[in-house]
């Protein structure tokens, strides 16, 4: 069996996650926060929870309007925010709610609020009885409500309907032929659909045939040998009671700490799947902070030198302070890192993709992909930008050289600036697409060219393409973006339509009671890799790296030494196009 040593109430950092990790839909220009049902929710809790009017959450959900199922994908509109409610807004728990204690709340304006008795909630939450303190969580019985519809705090259960979310051109005929159903089911199953089918809403199709799938049961594997795995995490607990308000989170809770516990919880996940499969493991979980005071202490720890494994810690000083006390172990460093981490460190394992490789991955997939079309590289007169310009031509030149199907040797040369195009127009190509290799990270330059390239898209074919950093400028348009076919690297990617990351959307919506966000797709795959590299190769783990095999839902790893005396990067990246006003892995 697999234990854990842990620091903290896990339960109660997961009751807070979920302010930031919702996903975000837009839909004719409006914006919804995107819930899917777990066993219990109600509609009034949902309200309550998102600060939204009931009646706003149906019109934008017609089928909710005969009960919820589990799985339901409900969009949340966020203009009926009602943001004096949002303020104080519960959490989700376990169908019911938890509600954080404000200065001078009563025990009777409390019931009030959610409509209920004030017996109700002392029976609830016993402790009532001693009287309220501020801070403290109550739990709010939902099904005790009593001024509510009831059909609104029906818990959600199983559904015999199928959950079909309505796809551009869609009709209700169409529709009903597709499923062998009659059109008027489906508008019974839906509120009678008053708006009509509106792409991107989740409706109810009736099932024609049930059909119930028989799951198979992996045979347990055989016991094999124990291992101690140390999670070094920044929980950064103590951040929680005493930063100002400002410093905090929607939820009061401290960035890092989200971050942390969103990861342990995919790790775990990895973990208890893996654990079917036979892997052994004691894992000992430490809060290393974000200092070296509160992470000094936990490294000198004797313990840590019997570990086989580390995954963490995230900061730089910490894992090279790790890294001269244990010195053949393997220490994974989960968060983003520049390349300097692993120098002189032969344990060390890079997980992310540095910027530097996620650029080498950008230029080989241009030469590759167009090396028949006109690649001309941008080299402004940036000084931080000399590096990646340097790195982009040397990758692009050795590409080319080995493309027999190549337009030229080497790649032509622009020198716009931050005023204008300058000589970039005379390298443009009428006929042949127009790749424009851009790396630079300086975001006047960046918004000055994507402005001055997106009119000549009536006269020129043309793929701009970037860097990560691109997506963190909220000075550029989506759509401006989308016109020009940006192109930008990046070190994992989660693609929200993929049926294995819904399944696992599912699963951890459903142990957590919170939305999974990208740490915790992180956590998931990194300790699965690193998990199953230690059950199948033990302590020989590294001469083993890439012989692992996972099916990651987010980041490949494909790891490289930088040398005998230095530890291992990630140089794997995904390359993502701007199409159609939304991010997508190019083909």
């Amino acid at each position: 069996m697999m234990r854990s040593r842990l620091l903290l109430t896990f339960t109660f950092l997961l009751l807070f996650c979920s302010a930031w990790t919702q996903d975000v839909r837009t839909i004719e220009g409006r914006k919804y926060t995107v819930h899917h049902v777990l066993a219990g929710q109600t509609l009034f809790a949902l309200s309550k929870h998102y600060a939204v009017p009931i009646e706003a959450i149906v019109r934008a959900n017609p089928s909710a309007a005969q009960g919820l199922s589990i799985g339901q994908e409900l969009l949340i509109p966020q203009d009926a925010v009602v943001k004096k409610e949002a303020r104080s807004a519960p959490a989700l728990y376990e169908g019911e709610l938890a509600h954080e204690v404000q200065k001078k709340e009563t025990l009777f304006g409390i019931a009030r609020r959610y409509g209920l008795e004030v017996a109700d909630l002392v029976e609830r939450n016993p402790e009532l009885a001693q009287g309220l303190k501020v801070g403290e969580l109550i739990i709010i019985p939902v099904a005790k409500v009593v001024t509510a519809n009831p059909a609104y705090v029906e818990p959600a259960g199983r559904d015999d309907q199928d959950l079909h979310v309505v796809q551009p051109g869609e009709t209700l005929y169409s529709l009903a032929r597709s499923a062998g159903v009659d059109p008027e089911a489906i508008r019974a199953a839906n509120g009678g659909l008053p708006e009509g089918l509106k792409a991107g809403r989740t409706i109810r199709l009736p099932k024609a045939t049930p059909v119930v799938e028989e799951k198979e049961v992996a045979p347990a594997l055989p016991p094999g040998t124990r291992y101690k795995v140390g999670l070094l995490l920044p929980f950064a607990l103590e951040r929680n009671d005493s930063l100002h308000q400002n410093d905090l989170n929607a939820r009061g809770l401290y960035e890092l700490t989200g971050i942390a516990a969103q990861f342990y919880a995919g790790a775990r996940m990895a973990m208890d799947s893996l654990q079917q499969e036979g892997l052994n493991a004691d894992v000992y979980l430490y809060d290393t902070g974000e200092d070296e005071r509160t992470w000094g202490a936990k490294l000198r720890q004797g313990e840590l030198r019997q570990m086989d494994l580390f995954i963490g810690p995230f900061h730089r000083a910490a894992v090279e302070q790790l890294a001269t006390l244990v010195k053949d172990v393997p220490i994974v460093v989960p968060a983003p890192q520049s390349n300097r981490v692993i120098l002189g460190h032969p344990g060390v394992v890079k997980a992310i993709a540095s910027r530097s490789d996620q650029v080498q991955q950008l230029a080989r997939y241009a030469a590759t992909r167009y090396a028949g079309q006109n690649i001309v590289l941008l080299r402004p007169n940036i000084p931080g930008d000399r590096e990646m310009q340097d790195l982009t031509a040397r990758i692009l030149r050795q590409s080319l050289a080995v493309r027999p199907d190549r337009l030229r040797d080497s790649v032509r040369v622009a020198r716009p600036d931050r005023a204008g195009l300058n000589d970039l127009v005379a390298q443009l190509d009428p006929v042949r697409e127009n790749i424009l290799m851009a790396p630079s990270e300086d975001v006047e330059f960046v918004a000055g060219l994507i402005t001055r390239l997106v009119p000549m898209t009536d006269k020129f074919r043309i793929k701009l393409f970037g860097l990560a950093s691109w997506n963190e400028m909220g000075t550029l348009d989506i759509v401006d973006l989308s016109k020009l076919d940006v192109h930008v690297p990046a070190g994992y990617f989660i693609d929200r339509n993929d049926p294995r990351v819904l399944r696992f959307v599912h699963a951890f919506q459903s142990r957590f009671n919170t939305e999974p966000g990208q740490y915790a797709f992180l956590g998931f795959d990194i300790g699965m890799y690193f998990l199953k590299g230690l059950l199948a190769f033990g302590r020989e783990l590294p001469a083993h790296f890439n012989a692992v095999r996972t099916e990651p839902l987010s980041i490949h790893l494909q790891l490289v030494q930088a040398g005998l005396e230095n530890g291992y990067r990630n140089e794997s990246a995904v390359v993502l196009e701007h199409r159609d006003l939304g991010l997508r892995p190019a083909p």
